[in-house]
């Protein structure tokens, strides 16, 4: 995803290169104003929380200096219980969001026609200078949210990817395991 210059009438929404971080996530990890372009969306088949950093203590990451509360799951063994979704359904929900991005992109890209319109029969008035900036900031702005629906998708079949070739995996292996008879040893 590149930024790009839209042409007039070209129906094209411009999609920031990198993604920023959701608005809960920077809520969450308490992201402090001003400091959201430090931090941008991992990509889509990345597991990592961006905002969570692993402190290299004095004996290693593993090792944090003592009185350091390291949070759950940061020392190798994840916390809670284990989420186990069936591929069909992630399949289903990226295509979804596919549907949504297709519903949502093509209206969002056709307001540039009209901006243009009122900016021509605005010529010269303040008003048209604050409509060429409303609408560049909506293009910005719905850029971006098509930019996280396409994310989103791909982190989806990402996930169902990651679940079909681990069950295969798990598969050929437990093939490979021979049970013993106990008449072997007689």
């Amino acid at each position: 995803m590149s930024e790009e210059k839209t042409g007039v009438g070209d129906d094209k929404l411009p999609e920031p290169s990198k993604l920023p971080l959701s608005p809960d996530e920077m809520e969450r990890h308490k992201v402090l104003p001003g400091f959201e372009g430090s931090y941008q969306a991992p990509p889509a088949d990345s597991y990592v929380d961006p905002l969570d950093r692993q402190l290299l203590g004095p004996r290693g990451l593993d090792d944090p200096p003592p009185g350091l509360l390291v949070p759950p799951g940061q020392q190798g063994v994840p916390a809670g219980p284990k989420l186990r979704i069936a591929e069909s359904v992630l399949k289903a929900a990226a295509g979804q969001v596919d549907g949504i991005y297709d519903d949502f992109y093509k209206p969002a890209a056709t307001l540039e026609e009209p901006s243009l319109k009122a900016i021509g029969a605005l010529a010269g008035f303040e008003s048209a200078r604050a409509v060429r900036l409303a609408h560049r900031q909506w293009e910005r702005q719905a850029g971006t949210v098509t930019g996280w629906l396409a994310h989103i998708a791909e982190s989806l079949r990402s996930a169902d990817h990651t679940y079909t070739t681990t069950d295969q995996g798990v598969d050929e292996s437990v093939k490979q395991v021979q049970v013993r008879s106990a008449l072997e040893d007689f």
